[in-house]
């Protein structure tokens, strides 16, 4: 349920010099330290370590240094890359911390043990699995914007959406794998691993998003890695953001959605009300649009039809189809397709305690 981490660590400029002389050419150390300090520039170590995505060093001030480590927990682990991820149990902690311990000193043994690390960034992730992936991640654009995020990147593939503190990123794994892997690559196993893998991230990217958790949590002021690996947090933060964004409902055709609306034990005019909603997210091309238009009052195109109404009556609506197991979303009519199971089904949520 997690996958990258950034970790973090105050250095003196002794140990500091003592780590880029050991990967770098000793005589360009003190040209690397003068730019370091002129420009505040980022030197990356030229590692290959597997799940250690990258290592850099940046100069603070009063000859103190930062270097930090971002790193793909679970091919840490394994030695290899994988898109499956760590899973917050004990076993796979324990196994972490050896993994991390290694890896640290093979950087140098000046290094801090794994648990001395602050974290200043931490992706809790899911796999979810679907016959539709590619179609998935297309209907999740026109998803719900949650409050102040924004896509400001509309990356195909991705459906992706950022706040100060938080980027959402809800992509087709194979996607972004075959762009970067083919057949022949050393890493072709990640194309086998990622088909039909809908990928969900929440990327905690800021103190104060981690300082809420860490209260949320009852967590430590100063925790470090070890008290975020938790199963409850990383349900909570991919869930609660799923919710948000694309519901529970599975996806349907209008021409579906609106049969499965005329088969509920709703009255006349509640069926009419709903109808004319989803008709107009349709029309709208999204949830977001299809807000402001509601709020504002819109005509149904070809009709004499305004759909308007309060935030509280677009929630009670969106409520009222997630009743029936209908997405508010539904999949467009050119695409052939009646039908999508919601991917969130493809996931074991059992033994998962309701998001609050």
């Amino acid at each position: 349920m997690i996958h990258t981490v950034e970790l973090t660590n105050k250095i003196s400029e002794k140990k500091a010099i003592k780590i880029l002389t050991k990967h770098n050419d000793p005589n360009e150390i003190l040209e690397l330290i003068i730019e370091l300090k002129k420009k505040k520039a980022t030197i990356k170590l030229p590692l290959s370590i597997p799940g250690i995505i990258l290592c850099s060093i940046t100069y603070i001030s009063n000859k103190y240094y930062r270097i930090y480590l971002r790193v793909d927990l679970q091919s840490l682990i394994i030695g290899r890359r994988t898109i499956d991820l760590f899973e917050c149990s004990i076993s796979f902690v324990e196994a972490l911390r050896a993994a991390l311990d290694g890896a640290t000193s093979k950087i140098s043994r000046t290094l801090p043990q794994s648990d001395e690390w602050h974290v200043s960034r931490i992706d809790f992730t899911v796999n979810l699995t679907s016959d539709y992936v590619e179609e998935c991640v297309a209907l999740a654009k026109k998803g719900n914007d949650p409050y102040r995020y924004k896509d400001i990147i509309d990356k195909s593939g991705s459906s992706y959406r950022k706040s100060k503190s938080v980027i959402l990123n809800f992509y087709d794994k194979f996607d972004h794998i075959s762009k970067k892997v083919t057949m022949d690559s050393f890493d072709a196993h990640l194309l086998e691993e990622a088909t039909n893998v809908y990928r969900i991230e929440v990327q905690c990217l800021s103190s104060n998003k981690l300082r809420s958790i860490r209260e949320r949590y009852n967590l430590p002021k100063n925790s470090n890695l070890f008290d975020y690996l938790r199963s409850d947090i990383a349900e909570w933060a991919c869930l609660s953001y799923y919710e948000k964004v694309i519901g529970k409902g599975d996806y349907y055709s209008l021409a579906e959605a609106l049969e499965k609306i005329d088969s509920t034990g709703w009255t006349i005019r509640r069926k009419n009300n709903i109808k004319n909603f989803l008709k107009l997210i349709a029309q709208a091309k999204g949830m977001t649009n299809a807000k402001k238009q509601f709020l504002e009052g819109k005509k149904l195109a070809l009709t004499q039809t305004v759909v308007k109404g309060s935030r509280n009556t677009f929630r009670t609506y969106v409520k009222a189809c997630e009743e029936i197991g209908v997405n508010p979303v539904t999949i467009p009519k050119d695409w052939g397709i009646y039908y999508i199971p919601n991917p969130i089904n493809s996931l074991d949520t059992s033994k998962i305690t309701e998001i609050k």
